[in-house]
């Protein structure tokens, strides 16, 4: 799936609960923990940036995309960074800024990790067995499901229309309260 994309599935699914640039950067850091230092590694080598088509495989990219990938795009890391966070944020407090309204450390490491968990879920299969399968298994089995490329025409338009029914539906909701605010005097 496209960054942006991921981008806004994580300011969605945690609207009204976690700031959104907190929400944002939790659904995309998957990629950019991959992607940005391969491609500052490709440059200062000289390689050069990779051209992706639907010809492009795992292996055009190099060793440390497809290493950093198998963690950033795991479940059981995932779950594994859910535990830390929420450890982190018992003993050292939780940043209350980055969230509307008070939490707690559970609730705020579930919530920080609820983007995560769907670019997970929504790249299984929406890649390709030839370019970075979602290895959301990784390390306890390499079973990987081969979906098909976010880039084909069906998977692109079909989530596309999704972002806009669920923001169609935010906003809608939204609105209600404000509706059902201003009726009541409040």
């Amino acid at each position: 799936m496209d960054v942006i994309s991921h981008w806004f599935w994580g300011l969605g699914i945690t609207r009204g609960r976690l700031r959104w640039w907190v929400a944002g950067m939790m659904g995309v850091l998957p990629d950019l923990l991959v992607f940005v230092p391969a491609t500052i590694f490709r440059t200062l080598s000289g390689e050069g940036r990779v051209e992706i088509d639907e010809t492009t495989t795992t292996a055009d990219m190099g060793w440390y995309p497809w290493e950093a990938y198998q963690i950033t795009h795991s479940l059981v890391w995932m779950t594994l960074g859910f535990l830390l966070i929420w450890w982190w944020f018992a003993r050292r407090g939780v940043h209350q800024s980055w969230f509307d309204g008070k939490v707690n450390a559970r609730t705020a490491a579930f919530l920080m990790c609820l983007p995560w968990l769907l670019h997970i879920l929504i790249d299984i299969p929406t890649h390709a067995g030839s370019f970075f399968p979602t290895p959301f298994l990784a390390p306890i089995t390499d079973f990987m499901v081969d979906g098909v490329r976010w880039s084909n025409p069906a998977v692109f338009f079909t989530n596309v229309a999704l972002l806009i029914t669920l923001w169609a539906v935010i906003f809608w909701k939204e609105r209600q309260v404000r509706v059902q605010t201003q009726l009541s005097g409040v």
